[in-house]
């Protein structure tokens, strides 16, 4: 553009857009956040809900050909162990167990034998809703 007076180009650029449109994807991102699950993708057995507070929940997903996992990072039984050990001593702590329908229920056993050893004592299944 040129101004028609001094025969000028317009060297600014107006960013007003550009900022409108990175604060909205802020906002999506902000609202879209919470509801995203992470870890490991199971299929959980099916049964009538019941709903834990997860804010201090523990979550261990049981996989198949016995791999465990804490947010993601695969971890052996006595690795679980000594987490949970670290973590048992926080005030209203709990452990949520995903276990695959095709994990053995000899499996999810062993990780309930560990939980009762930290001493923790809110334990939840996950399962999906029927």
């Amino acid at each position: 553009m040129r101004n028609r007076n001094n025969k000028t180009s317009l060297a600014q650029i107006n960013i007003t857009n550009l900022v409108d449109i990175a604060l909205t994807l802020v906002i999506i991102l902000l609202m879209i956040a919470p509801m995203i699950e992470h870890g490991i993708e199971v299929q959980l057995p099916k049964s009538s809900p019941y709903e834990m507070k997860i804010e201090k929940s523990i979550i261990i997903t049981v996989a198949p050909e016995n791999q465990y996992f804490i947010a993601g990072k695969k971890m052996s039984l006595e690795e679980i162990y000594n987490f949970l050990k670290e973590k048992s001593h926080e005030k209203d702590i709990s452990v949520i167990v995903k276990g695959d329908e095709k994990v053995f229920y000899e499996d999810i056993v062993r990780i309930l034998d560990i939980v009762k050893k930290c001493k923790i004592d809110l334990i939840g299944l996950a399962t999906q809703v029927e």
